[in-house]
């Protein structure tokens, strides 16, 4: 077989993927995430040190976890702002398998050292909002963030906002160099009809488990983790490829600078301030004077 082929082959059954399962009784429903390419990916895009991109890298799993249970393109947001070294974190993510996201410091020194995780993120809150077809406005809950964990954080977030009894649990990797070279998350959560002596066997079930990346290294099958993870059978529901991917352009950069004053994008012109850069993804755009030159007639015709 040809080698390029073949190497197309592996890439594609290496590639992200969510699995969601439903257990027979239909009392639980499951996702299962291994998202190591789009953490890496999202490391090297915002340039992360290790701790920041493992912190990153929940943020995205925790996104997905969430659309995993949408519809279509409806979204998932999972925001996070707070007091410590860390003031923002965004991860957005469709059911569709699209994840971006960013994470913002306190500090504008590259490389901060830190002595405890509570110098991260304290003080904060932890937002979740749902975009959905069915709505209107976006549907958000808010809850004082309570650990440095975000998994904790987005158990408690669906216990007090939701009333949904859920377990989440997420694993990330970093090899010597400090790159990501594992990701993946899981997420479990009862539907009415369950018994209370199912969710204590779930609970201790997953209590007794080694770690995600652990029973992948073992089992390099999404089936055979989850019948790790949960004691009951179950049918998958969904199987969905998950990617690193912004819908940001030059173009939308430029029908957003429409809106400008005419003299704002002459100072920026004037002053060689031609580089848009999107925060979600750090993509760099540049504007040329012909671009320039098409924003100051769009404006200059819009307020004549």
């Amino acid at each position: 077989m040809d080698k390029s082929k073949e190497h197309i082959k592996e890439k594609l059954r290496n590639r992200d993927r969510l699995i969601r399962v439903m257990t027979n009784d239909q009392h639980f429903r499951a996702s299962l995430i291994k998202n190591t390419t789009t953490a890496l990916t999202a490391q090297q895009n915002h340039k992360l040190s290790g701790i920041t991109a493992i912190y990153l890298a929940r943020a995205l799993s925790g996104a997905s976890l969430i659309a995993s249970f949408l519809k279509g393109e409806e979204r998932a947001i999972v925001e996070i702002q707070s007091s410590g070294l860390i003031s923002k974190i965004y991860a957005e993510a469709s059911q569709n398998g699209e994840v971006r996201g960013y994470l913002h410091l306190n500090t504008t020194e590259s490389k901060i050292q830190i002595n405890h995780t509570d110098e991260l993120i304290n003080d904060g809150i932890l937002k979740v909002t749902r975009i959905l077809y069915d709505k209107s406005e976006p549907v958000t809950g808010v809850i004082n963030i309570t650990s440095n964990d975000i998994a904790t954080d987005l158990t408690e977030y669906y216990d007090k906002s939701e009333q949904i009894p859920s377990a989440i649990l997420m694993d990330v990797v970093l090899d010597n160099e400090q790159n990501i070279v594992h990701s993946s998350a899981f997420i479990v959560q009862a539907i009415p009809g369950y018994n209370l002596e199912e969710l204590k066997l779930l609970l201790e079930t997953l209590s007794n488990n080694p770690s995600l990346s652990e029973l992948f290294n073992k089992f390099n099958n999404f089936e055979e983790v989850f019948k790790s993870l949960l004691p009951f059978d179950f049918q998958i529901t969904a199987n969905q490829p998950i990617d690193f991917f912004c819908r940001c352009s030059k173009e939308k950069f430029i029908n957003a600078m429409f809106t400008l004053k005419y003299d704002e994008v002459m100072d920026m012109q004037k002053n060689g301030q031609n580089e848009l850069v999107c925060q979600y993804c750090n993509k760099h755009y540049y504007l040329t004077d012909d671009d320039f030159e098409k924003i100051k007639l769009k404006i200059k015709s819009r307020t004549n």
